[in-house]
């Protein structure tokens, strides 16, 4: 019975293995023309990303439509426990604090691509911390988020426009966490209707 089961376990895997090959081979075929607003822009992509998720949508980004790609880096780290790490967030979250965050210098770009988890229904504290605490009056603003089920995505639009002084800011890419792997084509679809 255990071999069975083991045995089953592994097609599974191989099984997905060799679609996401199949998929990744079909990727390199799709044309990508960039949209008149990315056209010979300064491109920065910038992200938080704590397990990964949001850092794979960056690095797509990026190997989309080019640019330069920036982590948002905490000065004073999450710990790692799951547990302490939720509750001093929500802790956090109710009191309106944001982390302390590196700098990162915005200035030389015309178009910001800014990436986040979503954690409890909100925009990650470390991304509302980048968002509030540079000045985007003169930039074109182009969120995208992961996010495990829940969230509303109107509530985060909301939150992104109230964190920034962003005028120009496009349709954010949501991206649900499961479908992370395959990715590409559902970026090169939102960027063609920007």
């Amino acid at each position: 019975m255990m071999k069975i089961y083991a045995f089953g376990i592994i097609f599974v895997f191989l099984t997905l293995f060799i679609v996401a090959i199949f998929k990744i081979n079909e990727l390199k075929n799709i044309k990508y023309y960039p949209p008149e607003i990315l056209t010979n822009k300064k491109i920065l992509i910038v992200y938080y990303s704590n397990i990964g998720n949001t850092k794979s949508i960056a690095e797509s980004i990026r190997f989309i439509v080019g640019g330069d790609i920036k982590q948002i880096e905490l000065i004073e780290k999450y710990p790692n426990n799951i547990f302490t790490m939720s509750k001093l967030i929500r802790k956090q979250m109710k009191e309106g604090v944001l982390p302390q965050i590196n700098n990162i210098d915005i200035s030389n770009y015309d178009i910001i691509f800014v990436g986040s988890p979503i954690w409890n229904f909100s925009v990650s504290l470390p991304a509302k911390a980048f968002l509030k605490n540079n000045n985007f009056e003169n930039k074109t603003l182009i969120p995208f988020f992961t996010y495990s089920g829940g969230a509303s995505k109107k509530k985060i639009i909301n939150e992104v426009k109230n964190s920034t002084n962003a005028k120009d800011i496009k349709q954010p890419l949501f991206m649900f966490e499961n479908g992370i792997i395959l990715t590409k084509e559902q970026i090169i679809k939102w960027l063609n209707n920007i």
